[in-house]
C-alpha cells in the first residue's frame, strides 16, 4: 500500500520546493496560482490521510501521509485560512494511531478482563450457592422447630385433656356418691319416722287392752 503513494509523495515535495521560495516572486498571477496550487496539494494531502484512516491502512502508511500533509509550509496566509481543518485532521490521525498502538494493549486487557469477569462470575456462583444451603439448613432447623413445638403442644393438650376428664369423672363420683348419701339417709330417716308413727299407734292400743283387763 506504501509503494502506491511514491508519486503523489514526489509531487507534493516539488510543490514544496516551489511554495518555499515565494516571497521571491514578483508576478501576481503566477503567485496565485502557486498558492492555489500549493492549497490544492495540501487539501489533496489530507483528503488521502482520511482516506487511509478509513480504509483502517496499516500505521506504516498513515504515518507517512501524516508527514507529509504536517510538512507543507507553502504559504503562510492560506495555511491559517484552513488551520482548523488542518489541526482536526492531525488530531483525528493521532487518535487514529493511538488507537492501533493501544491494540495489543486491548487485547490482553480484554483478555485479562474475561478473565476477571470469568473469576468474578465463578465466585459469585459458589457464593449463591452457599446463601441456597444455608438457607435451605436453616428452612430445615425451622420446620423441625415448629414440628418439634406442635408434638410439644399435642402432648401438652392430650394431658390436659386427660387431666380434665379425670378431674371431671372425680367429680361426678363426688356428686353420685352425695346423691347416694342423700338418698340412703333420706331411706333411714323415713324408717325412722314410720317407726315412730307405728309405736305412736300402737300404746293408745295396749292401754285400752290393759283396762279392759283390769275390769
Amino acid at each position: 500500500m506504501a509503494q502506491s503513494l511514491i508519486p503523489t509523495l514526489t509531487s507534493i515535495d516539488e510543490e514544496e520546493e516551489i511554495l518555499s521560495d515565494l516571497k521571491s516572486i514578483t508576478d501576481l498571477d503566477l503567485l496565485k496560482r502557486l498558492r492555489t496550487s500549493g492549497k490544492m496539494v495540501h487539501t489533496k494531502a489530507g483528503k488521502k490521510l482520511m482516506e487511509s484512516i478509513a480504509a483502517k491502512e496499516d500505521r506504516d502508511t498513515v504515518r507517512a501521509l501524516r508527514a507529509v500533509y504536517d510538512d507543507l509550509d507553502g504559504e503562510k496566509d492560506w495555511i491559517q485560512a484552513v488551520i482548523y481543518d488542518h489541526l482536526a485532521i492531525l488530531a483525528k490521525c493521532d487518535d487514529y494511531l493511538a488507537l492501533i498502538n493501544s491494540r495489543s494493549a486491548s487485547v490482553v486487557s480484554r483478555a485479562s478482563s474475561r478473565h476477571s469477569s470469568v473469576s468474578s462470575r465463578q465466585a459469585k456462583i459458589h457464593e449463591a450457592e452457599r446463601k441456597e444451603k444455608e438457607a435451605e439448613l436453616m428452612l430445615q432447623q425451622v420446620e423441625d422447630e415448629t414440628r418439634r413445638r406442635k408434638e410439644e403442644d399435642a402432648k401438652i393438650r392430650e394431658a390436659e385433656d386427660y387431666k380434665r376428664k379425670v378431674e371431671s369423672e372425680r367429680k361426678q363420683r363426688e356428686i353420685r356418691d352425695e346423691i347416694d348419701l342423700q338418698r340412703l339417709s333420706g331411706a333411714i330417716m323415713r324408717q325412722q319416722l314410720n317407726d315412730l308413727t307405728v309405736d305412736d299407734q300402737a300404746v293408745p292400743t295396749r292401754a285400752s287392752s290393759f283396762v279392759s283387763g283390769l275390769s
